[in-house]
């Protein structure tokens, strides 16, 4: 035989060869993907009495599925995540999301699909309502899948929407607006509190954190306002459990009830030192007598303010400026914003005078 024809021979079987190889991977990589499918459980977790939800992978895709250990068997196709609802667990409805991002919702007692997947978001069942996404339109269903009312609310969809719940607590939900102000509906649908605020928390022990933008309030869980908005911030506060309310570069700890029961907190207390060349007990450093005064002044941090307390606690400036430094021992150097005017205070926090640049 010819060398050329014994060359193309080889060749072609060379070809062949990488073809069947090439198969034969394809092949691979589709059964694991379609096919070959492992379960596992970790922390097996029972939704309900029968329920047990399962976590499984085919190929590169992880999933979850509802089985039921009466029957040994699946209740549910494969999906991408089932939102347990930790918090209103008298709901028997779950909302689960699919591999096309679709979500709908099913029964966490016979393990059964009811709502079918067909929203952009949903939110699990509160007080006999979900509230559900399709469309650029917010609604409130009930559990056969049904509207609860016929009003509706069109909501700009925005980075911050994965922290927004629209769930009912003691017959209200927040809403919000196309223009981005957010207010509170009953479950008839109609604005309890007008939607004039640019945030509203969940509700904490019967209130919620109310904002305008600049400053902070609280209103009941009922809507009514018992702190207007004139406050600078309002935060938890966990020693002692309560709020934290800062006003005027002062923020103090009240309870549950409104009173006041630390009269003064902070956010970091810090000693305001000075270099002084000419005092006693020198300290020598590279020849040069230096020494480092500490007066009896400290300074402390509400929020992104500082201001000035002496020993005593008393407050020399309220925390109202960006930074404050110590001159001497009578004088301060305050910063009022980032990069602006630096001006001296005295103190019994009277002006003295600009800083020359």
């Amino acid at each position: 035989m010819k060398t050329w024809k014994k060359i193309l021979i080889a060749a072609l079987c060379v070809l062949a060869t990488a073809a069947l190889v090439f198969a034969c991977l394809l092949a691979n990589i589709y059964y694991d993907k379609y096919h070959r499918v492992s379960y596992w459980d970790i922390q097996p977790q029972y939704v309900s009495e029968n329920i047990l939800m399962v976590h499984g992978s085919r190929g590169q895709e992880d999933f979850v599925r509802l089985k039921d250990v009466r029957t040994d068997k699946f209740t549910t196709p494969k999906l991408q995540h089932i939102f347990i609802n930790e918090f209103n667990t008298g709901d028997s409805l779950v909302v689960f999301r699919t591999f096309d991002r679709l979500r709908g919702y099913l029964n966490v007692n016979t393990g059964e699909i009811v709502i079918p997947a067909q929203y952009n978001r949903a939110w699990n069942f509160s007080e006999g309502l979900a509230g559900v996404l399709k469309d650029g339109i917010v609604s409130f269903i009930k559990e056969d899948g049904e509207l609860a009312f016929d009003k509706t609310f069109p909501i700009y969809y925005d980075d911050d929407f994965c922290d927004i719940a629209f769930q009912f607590h003691h017959g209200l939900c927040v809403m919000k607006t196309m223009d981005g102000k957010w207010g509170l509906i009953n479950t008839q649908g109609e604005w309890v509190v007008e939607p004039i605020y640019t945030t509203i928390s969940a509700p904490r022990q019967g209130y919620r954190i109310v904002s305008d933008g600049k400053f902070y309030g609280l209103i009941s869980e009922k809507g009514q306002v018992v702190l207007p908005l004139e406050y600078d911030f309002i935060r938890l506060s966990s020693n002692p459990i309560g709020f934290t309310v800062a006003k005027d570069g002062l923020a103090k700890t009240i309870d549950y009830e409104l009173k006041t029961v630390v009269p003064f907190v902070h956010d970091g207390l810090y000693v305001l030192s000075y270099v002084d060349d000419y005092r006693s007990n020198i300290i020598y450093e590279n020849g040069e007598a230096t020494k480092y005064i500490e007066p009896r002044y400290w300074r402390f941090d509400v929020g992104s303010g500082s201001g000035v307390i002496d020993s005593d606690g008393k407050v020399i400036i309220p925390a109202k400026y960006y930074m404050v430094r110590i001159v001497d021992d009578n004088l301060f150097d305050v910063e009022v914003t980032c990069g602006g005017d630096h001006i001296l205070f005295d103190n019994k926090e009277e002006y003295v005078g600009k800083v020359k640049e």
